[in-house]
């Protein structure tokens, strides 16, 4: 008796000086927070590894670029050679949901043409709208223009080997640039022309057809009655222009139209 009293005195002193530290240890898992789903207190959770994650890829600059220059290729189709763009604005990788993806590129507003330019990128993914943005590209474009090889003189006429191609950029679309060798060969120089300078519309015109000073046939008709005579011009002049030309037998000036190398006629 005295055996068991003194047992069950010393278990209460245990439980009196240790109870204290057992509620101490376990008020850390009293405040612990679970995630919705999970079962309690004892249970840890553990991610599966096998779970699907969502899947998300990147739209990279260069595939705007190449979005924005299929759009540029269409715009300019027959104006250009060669057509360029680089983008400036993004210059980083978007994060984009996974799937098919799909980019609609449109100028912004009524601007086009060379330079820095703003186009709207729609961006479709699996066939529906996500996102728009702004993208900020420099464009520019070169073409094959008809260049002298040589300095030609005013007045001259371009034979084939005076003439080339060579690529050149360009800085307006409106450039009036010659691209075929065929639009100059033959033709005369309306200024002089500079070496590997490209040749514009406006530097070439038709060749003289009779110079000033040349000496000519002229022919004079009225009705069925044809007289033949001989002249020098006073003018250079294209085929189907008047001149002036001094009769030489009379020393009498008129005015004749030129009707082919050496040949005026005169109409009464």
């Amino acid at each position: 008796m005295t055996v068991r009293r003194s047992f069950m005195q010393s278990t209460l002193l245990a439980v009196m000086v240790l109870g204290p530290l057992m509620t101490e240890a376990a008020s850390p898992q009293q405040v612990q927070s679970f995630p919705v789903g999970e079962e309690g207190p004892g249970h840890r959770s553990v991610p599966n590894r096998n779970e699907p994650r969502p899947t998300v890829h990147q739209l990279h600059p260069d595939q705007i670029q190449r979005s924005i220059l299929h759009l540029l290729e269409q715009e300019m189709r027959g104006k250009v050679r060669a057509i360029h763009a680089v983008v400036v604005d993004p210059l980083d990788p978007m994060k984009i949901p996974s799937g098919g993806i799909e980019l609609r590129v449109s100028p912004s507003g009524l601007e086009e043409g060379l330079g820095r330019r703003t186009f709207h990128v729609q961006i479709n993914t699996n066939g529906k709208p996500w996102h728009r943005i702004d993208a900020i590209a420099d464009v520019s474009a070169s073409i094959d223009a008809v260049v002298p090889t040589r300095v030609i003189q005013i007045d001259s006429v371009i034979e084939a080997e005076d003439v080339t191609i060579h690529r050149i950029k360009l800085t307006d679309l409106s450039h009036e640039l010659l691209t075929d060798v065929q639009d100059v060969i033959g033709k005369s120089a309306a200024r002089p022309l500079q070496t590997n300078y490209p040749i514009r519309l406006g530097m070439v015109k038709k060749p003289y057809t009779v110079r000033k000073g040349d000496r000519v046939s002229i022919e004079a008709r009225h009705g069925g009655l044809s007289i033949q005579t001989a002249g020098v011009t006073k003018s250079n002049g294209e085929l189907g222009q008047s001149v002036t030309v001094t009769n030489v037998d009379s020393g009498k000036e008129l005015r004749a139209k030129i009707v082919g190398p050496g040949a005026v006629r005169v109409e009464y």
